[in-house]
């Protein structure tokens, strides 16, 4: 066999896999996924390089489907990137991959507080609701971790209410995402208003484990009936130890 006519087969086949990679059905991705992420996917459409998917989110046993489904499409004029593109984002989302890691383009996340029942059990309970905001500037994520102290992710949660209390609102709280040491992320949890007062740190390592410990309380300053009102939620949230609803995750 001559060297152009292996190099012709060879053509071929890379043209061949071209094509055959243009056109990987996206619901493919729903195998690729792992079962232990807080995300799967319920349905795909389209292709890998261009679709849309309905996703869930949260753990395996508390997911929930997001309305709108989320859609994505591959670039390479400047090298790799994906740009996604869901009406809970403020614009489109582009992630950019390189040799020396991957680039994620700054956002806003804007979706309804309910989404918080899927990050843990007692959290489901209490029953949510309020807005909810996520902010994150551009990062990129290297085989180094950044800086301490860099931030990652600042979440809001605004005009916070419970189906277990009448109060309305329980309050205004964020919590910030920074670099830590040693690959770990730092929690900080704040309350800037309101009558339930929520506080605590926490640290998520390289594993992806995460502890958690702070203190929820209705403010010293608040009336009888407030402190009455926030009782049954003040039990959900936690065991009591003097006075404090002790918060461990």
């Amino acid at each position: 066999m001559s060297r152009r006519t292996i190099f012709g087969l060879i053509g071929l086949m890379l043209i061949t896999a071209a094509a055959a990679l243009a056109v990987l059905p996206a619901r493919w991705l729903m195998a690729v996924v792992p079962s232990s992420w807080p995300l799967s996917i319920a349905h795909a459409s389209g292709s890998i390089w261009s679709g849309s998917a309905t996703i869930a989110i949260g753990p395996p046993a508390h997911r929930r489907i997001v309305p709108e489904p989320l859609r994505w499409h591959w670039s390479f004029s400047h090298g790799p990137r994906m740009e996604l593109e869901h009406p809970w984002l403020s614009g489109p989302l582009t992630v950019a991959f390189s040799p020396s890691g991957v680039g994620i383009s700054a956002q806003t996340l804007r979706l309804p507080a309910q989404a918080l029942a899927t990050l843990d059990a007692r959290i489901a309970a209490i029953g949510p609701t309020g807005d909810l905001s996520v902010a994150w500037p551009a990062l990129h994520i290297g085989h180094q971790p950044g800086p301490p102290g860099m931030s990652l992710l600042n979440a809001e949660w605004r005009d916070a209410g419970s189906a277990l209390t009448p109060v309305h609102p329980l309050g205004h709280y964020t919590l910030s995402l920074k670099q830590g040491t040693n690959a770990n992320t730092e929690l900080t949890l704040n309350t800037h208003a309101g009558p339930l007062m929520l506080e605590g740190k926490g640290v998520l390592d390289a594993r992806q484990n995460l502890r958690f410990q702070g203190t929820a309380q209705a403010d010293p300053a608040a009336g009888t009936d407030i402190h009455a009102a926030l009782q049954d939620l003040l039990d959900a949230l936690g065991p009591r130890q003097n006075k404090l609803t002790l918060l461990h995750y």
